[in-house]
């Protein structure tokens, strides 16, 4: 190694410990990370820790050193009514780790584009989530999968902390290690927070009716503290082949836009047959996207199981809750709604900021225009029926 070179990572290592040293101290840091601990998460193994810390921090701290006017503003309610149930987030430090989602690229967020983009459409809350692939940035690696579920929970949960009445959040768990998703829910329901969890319609492969997830779902749903929400949100198709993943999607285009539908089907389709549904019916399910593919194909699907048919469609008008995120009131709901699921079932969302920016607009005008739906259903798709799901979990 010439000496130049020598110099350069000697440097850069010294940089980087430096980093480290300086975010430790700070007491915010210090507590997560003792936290993180206690559960037996060493953080600073991690390779993006200072800067997630680094980040946590700036959240915190931005709530310290705004003016009065700008604290008070961040937590004093607005007259705008829309409650968003399907929206993301997305940390400058996680997009670094996850360039590309679904094969597009992970668009730019920050929470003043996110609370402009709220006030223009008439949103007075979001309820926050990370969206796909959450924590599986590292398959197969438990230490880090537990490890940025924790950091990304405790990023959101200070937003959260600073804009209280914008902002609820659904938490990440590092599924498909199930003892160390069961850990995290319960750390980000009782410690941070979280008013939900969010699940991917697969983990590395394995989708949420496997068995090796029968423990998680035990745990939710004998948690005794009223009825907990599970959002489940499409992921990239996966294939386990001798200890690889492998993308199954066998078109040219991206996973988002091609692939993304047909996985929330082939989610909830194993989530009915597995009778994961039936088990556990103290969780209810936050549907994304009017449900993508799966309307299309329940009769066909659910008539191939005639014992499970009528105890499914009234687990469908009861216990899920179909958002309608995406451009899905043109027409697409109509499917939905041939199976009678009551328009009290329907909540809102936008998919911001991954859907097309064209798109969001027109999205939100076609529930306002529908004429297959009252204007009482209206207002209960963009208010009520998400405040009826979550009821005293979020400060109304």
């Amino acid at each position: 190694m010439k000496l130049s070179t020598f110099c350069l990572t000697v440097s850069l290592f010294a940089s980087a410990v430096f980093a480290q040293d300086d975010v430790t101290a700070n007491p915010v840091a210090a507590e997560i990370i003792s936290n993180a601990e206690d559960g037996g998460i060493n953080l600073l193994d991690l390779p993006f820790a200072t800067d997630a810390l680094s980040s946590i921090v700036a959240v915190t701290e931005s709530n310290t050193t705004v003016t009065p006017t700008e604290r008070k503003s961040r937590r004093s309610s607005t007259a705008a009514t829309k409650i968003d149930a399907h929206v993301h987030v997305i940390p400058d430090w996680y997009r670094a780790l996850v360039p590309t989602t679904g094969g597009n690229p992970t668009p730019a967020w920050d929470v003043a584009s996110h609370l402009q983009f709220m006030s223009t459409n008439g949103i007075g809350r979001s309820i926050l989530a990370i969206s796909a692939p959450g924590s599986s940035v590292y398959p197969g690696n438990q230490i880090i999968s537990a490890g940025l579920a924790r950091l990304l929970n405790e990023w959101v949960a200070a937003l959260v902390r600073s804009y209280p009445t914008k902002f609820s959040f659904y938490a990440v768990v590092p599924l498909p290690f199930t003892d160390a998703a069961i850990a995290e829910a319960k750390y980000a329901l009782d410690n941070l927070g979280a008013v939900g969890i969010i699940l991917l319609s697969n983990h590395e492969g394995k989708y949420l009716g496997n068995p090796e997830f029968k423990k998680f779902f035990q745990y939710m749903n004998t948690r005794g503290k009223g009825r907990e929400i599970v959002y489940v949100h499409p992921n990239t198709p996966w294939l386990q082949n001798k200890g690889q993943l492998i993308e199954a999607n066998p078109t040219l285009y991206p996973t988002g836009l091609f692939e993304f539908y047909f996985e929330t089907a082939r989610v909830f389709m194993d989530l009915t047959a597995t009778q994961t549904i039936h088990n556990f019916t103290n969780i209810h399910y936050v549907i994304p996207h009017v449900g993508g593919s799966f309307p299309s194909i329940i009769d066909r699907f659910i008539k191939s199981l005639p014992a499970l048919e009528a105890s499914s469609k009234q687990i469908y008008k009861t216990r899920f809750w179909w958002d309608s995120a995406g451009p899905t009131y043109f027409a697409q709901v109509k499917g939905l709604l041939g199976y009678d699921i009551p328009t009290s079932q329907l909540l809102f969302g936008t998919d911001y900021p991954y859907a097309p920016i064209f798109t969001y607009g027109p999205s939100i005008a076609a529930i306002d225009s529908a004429t297959y739906i009252t204007a009482t259903d209206k207002t209960n798709i963009f208010t009520n029926n998400v405040k009826t799901l979550f009821g005293n979990k979020i400060s109304w």
